[in-house]
């Protein structure tokens, strides 16, 4: 079961990669819970459904040009899946460089993601996941 719930976080990225939003949207529960890192300022805290998944890709990206995302790591954790993130791309207003981490915990249930957390540091994810004492 594990390793499927990887393989549809790995789908989830691969989709978005693609602008292929749907394909996002059908990997995500309908009543899916996002929760943003409380470090990201200008942003709602937590988004729902699929309006709210729309809404968090929105937020992020549309500031940047040469936007991408590296996944690092993708960590097995049961119904829960880490991935650890290289996120770079080129402000749109003042055209600086940027680089930052991120670590998200997707937590799946019934074949499709029902949770999504984001945090700054990937020792916040880990002992969301109850990984880390």
């Amino acid at each position: 079961m594990s390793q499927a719930n990887v393989e549809i976080v790995q789908a989830a990225f691969q989709a978005y990669e693609r602008a292929d939003m749907e394909g996002v949207l059908r990997l995500c529960d309908e009543h899916v819970e996002i929760t943003q890192a409380v470090e990201v300022p200008g942003v709602s805290r937590h988004q729902y459904g699929h309006a709210g998944v729309l809404e968090a890709f929105a937020l992020w990206p549309e500031q940047w040009d040469d936007f991408r995302i590296d996944i690092l790591r993708i960590s097995d954790a049961g119904d829960q899946v880490i991935v650890t993130t290289l996120q770079r791309g080129r402000g749109k207003a003042s055209g600086v460089q940027v680089e930052t981490a991120f670590s998200f915990l997707f937590s799946i249930r019934a074949g499709k993601i029902t949770e999504w957390r984001i945090f700054m540091r990937e020792a916040e994810a880990l002992e969301a996941a109850g990984l880390v004492e």
